[in-house]
């Protein structure tokens, strides 16, 4: 039986703990009823390491236990996973992750390159790293196995899996977004980088600038590898997702480029845009106590926005989340609209991140700064306080204590999050680049659909290529932010019911499944391709 090999740099083994980020819920989800290993690092750092240092770990999950990802009363069957982690060394940890990953590659696909610090020793440290991985895999692998590589840790893995003799199928997923040949060209490795990248079977990307930008770049580094290249487009969705969706809306055009490289004088590879989607029946489930409750009250209040309004934002603590960006902004709006003071409230959740980094520490130092200065900026003085109290009475006390900005680091497991989405009344995604930002997404399908909160959303997140019913704004122009929170603070009733309608049904047209199942039949090679006519039959070759 062929079995599914998912490669990701963090590996969430099932425990009690919260999982942070997306991709650890999204993967778990999409991997039930499926015979898999997953493969990645544990998180820990050890002072010496080999080869042999793999852990491996089975956990059976219980299918009943998850909610289907399509909205049908299919069972999910129970899945066996077998987890097969390693720790780094310090000197792994130093060059590959937090080095060549994140010093390198990270600020260049998020257009930040004057952060980029390129280091021969961290990308020698790269190559090792993605070199192991590929030794590992060469241990366990079947002839018929499928390999699922996650995101930029290993853009090289493929070239080494080849360098090896490995020739199954390897597919590579990037969840963050995919930059203009101007960022490229400012990287000493990209030419040896993205021969590597020609390796893999099939290469997706979040959106389609993401996949327009990666085809410019193949095209220019591996000018003299191309013997074909054609846009195709999958004939038709396979059966299986047909019977669950009610929808045949035209696939993304795929490109597939027939290279020569030196493990195949032909090799096929498939580029296209997968936008990743979410568990819409999951979320919908965890805060159906909460709508249930709120029909039961609806006939004894009206399903209006209260005077007090909450805004929330949940972010890591990353450059590329534009999180100084929305403070200012939010600052400039309260004084701009001081009716708004003693009445909203920002909610930020920011998971501090890689704060071995020196430009996240000083990042993480810098957001406590703010958020501590601008509720200072806003608090009221003991004599006013006074004042309001004696004025307003003992049951506005709440309200004399009012602070501008909640700010909590904490971690919030998947269920109280979803939750606190669904009782606040603005989600507010800032992002100055993202490659998806499943905050936007996760926000829109806890809502109440009797009396929906409403997404204010950077046109820079990867998100809004697909939600444009959401509120855009320019995270870069503060009047832009302003203009957008104030239409969604005071958007009424009717109109938010329309923007959330519209957006729901992308997401459960576009969800987690469809995700999954596009990707995977492309890298299981199960699609039927035809070449489009309406469009260009070849990817036209640039002079520069």
């Amino acid at each position: 039986m062929s079995r599914l090999i998912v490669l990701s740099n963090r590996v969430k083994i099932p425990d009690s703990s919260p999982m942070a980020g997306g991709l650890a819920v999204a993967l778990q989800d999409v991997l039930m009823g499926k015979s898999v290993v997953w493969m990645g690092w544990n998180s820990k750092i050890v002072d010496t390491l080999d080869d042999c240092s793999f852990a491996c770990d089975s956990y059976k999950l219980s299918g009943s236990k998850h909610i289907a990802l399509i909205d049908d009363d299919t069972q999910q069957a129970d899945t066996t996973i077998t987890y097969m982690t390693t720790a780094l060394t310090t000197e792994q940890y130093q060059q590959f992750y937090c080095g060549f990953a994140n010093n390198v590659l990270w600020p260049l696909m998020h257009e930040q390159t004057d952060l980029i610090q390129q280091a021969p020793e961290d990308y020698a440290g790269y190559q090792a790293v993605n070199a192991l991985f590929a030794r590992q895999l060469k241990k366990i692998l079947r002839p018929d196995d499928v390999i699922w590589v996650h995101d930029y840790h290993f853009l090289s893995l493929a070239y080494h899996c080849r360098q090896l003799g490995i020739t199954n199928r390897i597919g590579l997923f990037l969840h963050i977004p995919f930059v203009s040949l101007a960022c490229w060209k400012q990287l000493d490795k990209s030419p040896e980088l993205i021969e590597h990248l020609a390796h893999y079977d099939v290469l997706g990307t979040q959106t389609q600038r993401d996949k327009t930008n990666c085809l410019a770049v193949l095209q220019h580094y591996l000018q003299d590898r191309f013997l074909e290249h054609n846009y195709l487009r999958a004939s038709l969705m396979n059966a299986s997702c047909r019977a669950h969706h009610a929808f045949n809306a035209p696939k993304s055009l795929a490109a597939q480029l027939m290279l020569r490289l030196d493990h195949c004088l032909q090799h096929r590879l498939t580029i296209n845009a997968y936008p990743i989607g979410i568990n819409v029946a999951r979320i919908q489930n965890q805060v159906l106590d909460l709508s249930l409750k709120s029909a039961k009250h609806a006939q004894r209040k009206d399903n209006i926005k209260p005077a007090s309004q909450q805004i929330i934002a949940v972010d890591r603590i990353d450059y590329s989340k534009g999180l100084p960006e929305r403070f200012s902004a939010y600052r400039a709006f309260l004084q701009q609209y001081p009716m708004y003071q003693n009445q909203l409230k920002l909610l930020q959740v920011a998971c501090p991140s890689r704060l071995d980094l020196p430009v996240y520490k000083q990042l993480h130092d810098d957001v406590r700064q703010v958020v501590n200065d601008i509720n200072q900026q806003f608090s009221v003085n003991e004599d006013t306080l006074d004042a309001f109290m004696a004025n307003e009475g003992e049951s506005n006390t709440a309200k004399a204590h009012w602070e501008a900005i909640t700010y909590s680091e904490k971690v919030l497991d998947h269920q109280t999050l979803m939750t606190t989405f669904w009782q606040s009344d603005v989600g507010w995604v800032n992002s100055l680049k993202d490659g998806m930002n499943l905050v936007a997404k996760e926000y829109i399908a806890a809502q109440n659909p009797d009396n929906p909160g409403v997404l204010v959303l950077s046109c820079y997140a990867g998100a809004a290529e697909q939600m444009q019913a959401a509120v855009i704004v320019d995270p870069h122009q503060p009047s832009s932010i302003m203009q957008g929170l104030k239409t969604a603070l005071e958007m009424p009733l009717v109109e938010r019911k329309r923007r959330y309608q519209i957006l729901l049904k992308g997401l459960q047209q576009d969800n987690l499944h469809v995700w999954q199942q596009d990707f995977l039949d492309d890298l299981y090679d199960n699609k039927s391709y035809h070449t489009n006519s309406e469009y260009p039959d070849s990817i036209q070759m640039s002079d520069s």
